[in-house]
């Protein structure tokens, strides 16, 4: 039998973002009476609560929670820092008696697993991690948080890793293969079954009609690689002048992306669209000719874990092209519904490009593939009785 569990995270809808989106897929196919969420508030989150049928209990003190245990801090901050995470761990402590919880899921290694690991060794709560990649590279940048890391890995019932890369970072600080559980997670494939509802609008608000369309759908960070398809337009626009960039999402990297489109006089040919409702996202999806993201691991460690945005565009029978990086080489299979590019060869991403939008037989071939393995591997429900036997 399940055991009455609570997922801490924070990450979940209304937030945006594939973390949120992955929680909440797990969460509604679990028997309601056994899984409670324990998330950050924010707006929309009543009306978004108020809709689910398992319980979720929302703390303002999730929202931009501090890291880490606050040691190394001086003066106030030490004391703000020590207040938030102590009172956090009061709130937990409340929903485990009321609840009744026999199991807890740390939706984020760092911090929450520290939060896990201290329930474990004050109630002997046994606790699960989540893990996505980044934050298992991020915190190895730091000698003291990569202890904590490795304490908080070691210990857990289980981990649960979104792709074989991700699985292969934790094995490499030292932990038990046997312990780590690969669930890749899916497309939601519900958009991609909506007619055409507002494409034709789009199409004419954003002047595509009778354009070939590149399409980037994510959050605007660096290591999604942005940049580089902006970099490889003026080529690739000599062999396909009717295209325009789609660049859906919104990010702290914005500014540079503008900046760098003004620089190369490319403002007729890059639309940034911003966040994108479901459906919108679904119609620009529709829309699409080829999906784009070049992803990269940067310096610091951070990675794309696995890549759940290029089988999105798989499911609606679009083409993708990705970065050699990370878990990405698992979302795409090279040559059968995508292609795969070395993410620091520019000329590489631009004969991609244009072959792709160039040779239709081809970008219907690999789109229908890609739609075919999304359909046959990779299925919520199959993927969520896995993390059921966990839970047991």
């Amino acid at each position: 039998m399940i055991k009455k569990t609570l997922l801490v995270t924070l990450d979940f809808p209304p937030h945006l973002g594939g973390v949120a989106s992955f929680y909440y897929n797990v969460c509604k196919r679990l028997p309601p009476d056994k899984i409670v969420v324990l998330a950050p508030d924010g707006k929309g989150a009543d009306d978004f609560d108020h809709r689910e049928h398992f319980p979720i209990i929302r703390k303002k003190l999730l929202n931009q929670f501090p890291q880490s245990w606050p040691r190394g801090l001086a003066g106030i901050l030490k004391l703000a820092a020590t207040v938030r995470w102590v009172s956090l761990i009061r709130g937990i402590s409340q929903v485990v008696k009321n609840h009744h919880i026999e199991l807890m899921i740390a939706g984020q290694v760092l911090p929450i697993g520290t939060l896990a690991l201290i329930y474990y060794q004050r109630r002997k709560i046994p606790y699960i991690i989540f893990a996505h990649g980044l934050d298992i590279l991020l915190p190895q940048n730091y000698l003291r948080k990569t202890v904590i890391l490795k304490k908080i890995l070691s210990r857990a019932k289980a981990i649960i890793a979104n792709s074989h890369f991700t699985k292969d970072e934790i094995i490499k600080l030292g932990v038990k293969a046997e312990k780590i559980i690969v669930i890749n997670p899916c497309p939601d494939n519900t958009p991609a079954m909506l007619s055409e509802w507002k494409a034709q609008e789009l199409r004419e608000e954003h002047e595509l009609i009778g354009k070939k369309i590149l399409l980037t759908v994510g959050r605007l960070v660096e290591r999604k690689g942005h940049d580089l398809v902006i970099k490889a337009l003026p080529e690739i626009i000599k062999s396909v002048p009717n295209l325009i960039y789609l660049i859906v999402g919104d990010g702290p990297n914005r500014k540079n992306l503008e900046h760098l489109v003004n620089e190369n006089s490319l403002r007729d040919y890059v639309k940034f669209i911003g966040v994108a409702s479901e459906k919108e996202l679904a119609c620009f999806y529709h829309l699409g000719n080829v999906f784009v993201m070049p992803a990269r691991q940067l310096q610091n460690g951070d990675v794309e874990g696995f890549g759940m945005v290029y089988l999105e565009a798989n499911s609606f029978g679009k083409p993708v092209i990705g970065g050699k990086s990370g878990g990405v080489t698992e979302a795409i299979i090279d040559g059968q519904t995508g292609l795969l590019v070395n993410p620091d060869n520019v000329n590489e991403l631009i004969k991609a490009v244009i072959k792709l939008l160039t040779d239709m037989a081809l970008a219907e071939r690999l789109g229908l593939q890609g739609l075919e393995r999304v359909t046959k591997d990779f299925d919520w429900q199959t993927q969520v009785e896995k993390i059921k036997e966990i839970l047991k």
